[in-house]
């Protein structure tokens, strides 16, 4: 377990696959013979708790929630210019999914500028639609469990940057 991070009770972690939750206990389990200790992880969304292997956390990507700085330049980032996505659905839909399995929450909130953004240009087909809703979710479940706010409540805020922020670009290029 060497360079492992160590998380106590208490702590906002993040798992890249399951999103935001709060470290609840750390167990010892008995596990074909071995007694191994177990991370319990309550999660920010969905209300189910998940248990990751303390000697694992490193691989699967668990880490620490952003902090209150890094939450506001994450929802500045919201507002920044979009990357222009592919027509293709299949290649645009393949890229957003890598991003989305990078597990950084930057990269996770740029995906969703990104394809707010290409849904005020073109339609968003119904699996653009469910990776944008992803997208949110994820980046909605980090800015509750930092901001300790409900997660309807960040979800709404991440809803007004984004639509302010597309306004504006349409009032520009309107000359207005």
């Amino acid at each position: 377990m060497k360079g492992a991070a160590m998380y106590a009770v208490g702590d906002k972690v993040v798992h890249p696959g399951y999103g935001p939750g709060i470290i609840r206990d750390v167990e010892r389990r008995q596990v074909i013979g071995e007694a191994k200790r177990y991370y319990v992880i309550d999660m920010q969304s969905g209300g189910g708790t998940l248990m990751t292997p303390v000697a694992k956390a490193d691989d699967v990507g668990l880490r620490p929630a952003i902090s209150p700085v890094s939450l506001e330049k994450l929802l500045h980032s919201l507002t920044g210019t979009p990357q222009v996505l592919s027509e293709d659905f299949k290649e645009r839909q393949t890229e957003i999914e890598e991003r989305l399995k990078v597990g950084d929450v930057f990269t996770t909130a740029e995906a969703l500028r990104d394809l707010a953004w290409h849904g005020q240009l073109h339609n968003l087909t119904k699996r653009d639609t469910q990776l944008m809703q992803r997208a949110e979710e994820l980046v909605a479940g980090e800015m509750a469990l930092v901001k300790d706010i409900e997660l309807k409540a960040a979800h709404e805020q991440i809803q007004a940057i984004l639509a302010e922020a597309v306004r504006e670009e349409a009032d520009q290029l309107a000359g207005l």
